[in-house]
């Protein structure tokens, strides 16, 4: 029941402040492929999302290669759910991030990020973005509001261990799921990982900024 791309970019067309990812229904894929392709030509979208999960697919299921081929014809990249779903009645299965590892192989003129970093599959999520130079992950909707102290304590460790393993500055990117995480508790969270400096600016805005072509970097003291 989400708006369409088409609506959501209606509704900011006179806000230049904010841009757009298509996402992408794997069950309608012949009825939108031609206005994706669209929206790409005029550059209304920087890139696609999909939602395994909360769709019955795998990622390196065959239908999608015409959206790997149009992310790789614009120089997109492709978004993917992975990890817990928040509506129970979804299928987990279809979004463990090992999966994306084919696809990252199979498509290496695409770049891939694995949304919420697999959480709770933080350790495969870390070698899928270790192991292929096409594959970035974001720390995106690990909670449901405020974190709660225990669990903040735990999703800090957690991605403590993605910078570690990881060792890249390059490879990872802020992000919140507003409006099911808080900003506020997210900044927080953020500001308190074990990150160098240079992991730090490049995960606060660089390397959103380098992946969707945007002008700069995101200042986190912006209001």
């Amino acid at each position: 029941d989400r708006p369409s791309t088409a609506d959501v970019l209606a509704a900011l067309e006179s806000d230049d402040r904010l841009d757009v990812v298509a996402g992408v229904c794997v069950s309608r894929l012949a009825f939108e492929m031609p206005e994706l392709r669209a929206f790409l030509f005029e550059g209304r979208v920087r890139g696609l999302k999909l939602y395994p999960g909360y769709e019955p697919f795998h990622v390196h299921d065959t239908r999608l290669a015409p959206v790997y081929a149009l992310a790789a014809e614009f120089g997109v990249p492709v978004m993917i759910h992975t990890g817990d779903t928040f509506e129970p009645t979804t299928r987990v299965r279809y979004a463990h991030p090992l999966d994306v590892d084919d696809v990252a192989v199979l498509h290496p003129e695409v770049t891939f990020v694995l949304c919420h970093l697999g959480n709770p599959w933080f350790t495969d999520a870390m070698e899928v973005i270790y192991k292929n130079r096409n594959v970035m992950g974001d720390i995106s909707g690990l909670t449901l509001g405020e974190f709660a102290p225990r669990f903040q304590r735990f999703a800090t460790a957690k991605i403590n261990d993605v910078l570690a393993y990881v060792n890249d500055p390059a490879k990872l990117m802020f992000g919140t799921d507003w409006p099911i995480s808080s900003m506020p508790g997210y900044m927080e969270f953020a500001r308190g990982l074990d990150a160098t400096e240079e992991e730090m600016e490049a995960l606060m805005g660089g390397n959103a900024a380098r992946l969707f072509g945007l002008g700069g970097a995101v200042d986190d003291d912006h209001d």
